[in-house]
């Protein structure tokens, strides 16, 4: 196959993780494929593009082709590189393009703003954020109808939604779920040693609204000054951010915006996995937390319960005392937390590796040009 792989629109959060690992597991997979690799600046960062065989092509992309005001440049750089590949088909590892490829076209999906309409994290925006993100999501959601002839997405629950509101025919939407990066595969845990002094939570995350991270300052408060105990949230935010929404809980520490391959040693430092989020797709969390044996506290929400199972110990995320009161539950009790741990350690075998999701992208596109040959 002659294979554009398109991550122009790669510019934070799980996508750049996601597609980082993509890369290099194609770079171990023999077969005879050319990728031709749309670098966005972020990927650009993260990609050593010389350690790279020959079939493999990597092309710049300035900037993402999302803004009305600078697309058509883009667009038209885009095309222009199309018309000289010639690929069998075009991979958008997360969508949407904001462009239309003359080939084949699967595009990967992982918004769940724009398929979850009756989330309650609307309910955490004000009128302005909530009619911006409406708007938002009826921009997103035509260029997904307008330029993709498939989708990708990562959960059976995501394929549902996209199917109910945005009438995308299933048969049109291939399920890949994701994983956690190798580097867990390849970190060394240490020995877990018993913290009696301090439990240490670990929120793996950037600040957005659906994370719901403004919660962690009531429930901080109640479990250190109620429940006297000796609790600490480590976050992964910008430092402005932690500025404005955390700086007077000396309960809560960020340690800023991290690289893929330092997280495995953030979770091996802590005692557990925190996730108060209001809507997912798919967190990497998950696996991340049940590949490096640390429980996890999540969102009693459906998405959650479908990518964790029995292996989580759940809450309702808008009710500061029914969190506090789980995590004293797994902070007190033992049992609870190795049988957390265990459940987790099972639970990873539903999951995808980082190589079988790329085999499995790859899979997706032979069907595709298959299908195109036929018709």
């Amino acid at each position: 196959m002659n294979i554009i792989i398109n991550t122009s629109t790669i510019v934070i959060g799980g996508g750049v993780q996601v597609s980082k690992s993509f890369l290099e597991e194609l770079k171990v997979i023999n077969n005879d494929n050319t990728y031709h690799v749309f670098l966005s600046p972020k990927l650009k960062d993260e990609i050593k593009v010389i350690i790279f065989p020959d079939n493999f092509k990597f092309y710049k992309i300035p900037i993402s082709p999302s803004a009305l005001s600078t697309r058509k440049n883009v667009v038209k750089q885009l095309n222009e590189l199309e018309d000289i590949i010639q690929p069998d088909i075009v991979f958008t590892i997360f969508g949407p393009s904001y462009w239309k490829p003359k080939t084949m076209h699967l595009c990967g999906y992982a918004d769940g703003w724009c398929y979850t309409p009756d989330s309650i994290a609307f309910k955490k925006l004000t009128l302005i954020e909530r009619l911006r993100t409406k708007l938002l999501v009826l921009y997103k959601n035509y260029f997904i109808r307008k330029t993709s002839s498939f989708l990708v997405v990562e959960t059976e629950l995501a394929k549902k939604n996209i199917s109910k509101y945005l009438n995308y025919p299933t048969s049109k939407i291939f399920v890949v779920g994701n994983t956690c990066s190798n580097i867990y595969n390849e970190y060394k845990k240490k020995p877990k040693l018993n913290r009696n002094k301090e439990f240490k939570l670990l929120t793996l995350s950037s600040y957005y609204k659906h994370k719901n991270l403004g919660i962690i300052n009531n429930v901080a408060d109640i479990l250190n000054n109620q429940f006297k105990l000796n609790v600490t949230f480590y976050l992964t935010i910008k430092h402005e951010e932690y500025l404005k929404n955390f700086r007077e809980n000396k309960n809560i520490v960020n340690l800023g915006p991290q690289l893929i391959e330092d997280c495995p040693k953030l979770y091996d430092n802590v005692d557990a996995m925190f996730l108060p989020t209001l809507l997912e797709t798919f967190s990497a969390s998950y696996p991340e937390a049940m590949k490096m044996e640390r429980p996890i506290l999540t969102s009693e929400l459906d998405f959650a319960h479908d990518i964790c199972g029995e292996a989580a110990l759940y809450f309702n995320p808008l009710d500061s005392f029914d969190i506090a009161n789980k995590i004293k539950t797994i902070i007190t009790d033992p049992i609870l937390y190795q049988d957390l741990v265990d459940k987790g350690k099972n639970r990873l075998k539903n999951f995808e590796t980082s190589e079988s999701r790329a085999k499995k992208y790859l899979i997706c596109c032979e069907k595709i040009i298959e299908s195109n040959r036929e018709n």
